[in-house]
């Protein structure tokens, strides 16, 4: 059962509903049966807008259950200002679902001239439609009950998330994390990359053990310091080359206080 109320339900519907008037759309249940409920540039960088739109999928996919194929759709288009845009489309009401009998929207009243007469549905525009009707022919009309047509699970799934971004921001912080973390590894270890051109002589061995030193050094302190896991190059190169400076000393101290084959250390 779901937290939010029906109320709320149906202003998200309505709003998921509502077909964007420049656009044209490769699926005819596109703003017809299913509504836009979340959105990913995903030729961009925001690694939570990517983890929110993936989490949200999974979830909503999730709730769908057998459904899933029908009811939900992950959808791309191209957008003149953000690229590639994926977006996940959600069937917003049960197949079974009741439309105006004067145009093709979501029926909002159920009407009948006797108790249990055929009822006939109307939306919110043309609920005045029945009434003129009766009034015309004479016709003996109950008064409109309201109609509430049946919410997918995967809409109501969607809702309670794309609601729940309100208060934070944020769907999965396991998931989140473990982009952020792997987005970072990336970019530190392409700077290490950069900044180890300049000691080619170094052998692979000592760069690694540089590179382990640098971490504890401060390289791992990076992380959550610029958005999106980006990492400051300049001081990564400063971290880097303040441990190499580090290593070398020590491995020269070493070698300098080895003791001399066949001379007796100094006691």
């Amino acid at each position: 059962m779901s937290s939010l109320d029906r109320d709320t339900l149906t202003e998200i519907a309505e709003k998921a509903l509502t077909r964007p008037s420049d656009a044209m759309f490769w699926d005819d249940r596109l703003f017809t049966t299913h509504g836009a409920m979340f959105h990913w540039a995903d030729n961009g960088d925001d690694i939570l807008e990517e983890s929110n739109y993936l989490s949200a999928l999974a979830l909503i996919q999730g709730a769908a259950g057998d459904f899933a194929d029908d009811h939900v759709i992950d959808g791309s288009a191209r957008h003149f200002a953000f690229g590639s845009l994926r977006t996940i489309y959600v069937q917003v009401y049960e197949g079974d679902v009741m439309r105006c009998r004067e145009c093709d929207e979501i029926a909002a009243w159920a009407v009948s001239r006797k108790k249990h007469g055929r009822r006939r549905f109307l939306c919110d525009s043309h609920k005045d439609c029945w009434e003129w009707e009766s009034e015309r022919y004479g016709l003996p009309a109950l008064a409109p009950i309201k109609y509430r047509p049946k919410f997918t699970a995967a809409f109501t799934e969607a809702a309670e998330l794309a609601y729940g971004l309100l208060d934070y921001p944020i769907i999965d912080e396991s998931d989140y994390s473990e982009r952020e973390y792997e987005r970072f590894q990336s970019n530190l270890n392409e700077a290490l990359e950069y900044v180890q051109r300049d000691f080619e002589d170094d052998s692979e061995q000592e760069s690694a053990a540089i590179s382990e030193r640098a971490y504890e050094g401060g390289l791992g302190e990076l992380l959550g310091e610029l958005p999106d896991a980006c990492v400051d190059t300049d001081k990564v190169a400063a971290i880097y080359r303040e441990a190499r400076d580090a290593y070398f000393t020590e491995l020269g101290n070493a070698h300098l206080n080895a003791p001399i084959a066949g001379q007796l250390a100094l006691v």
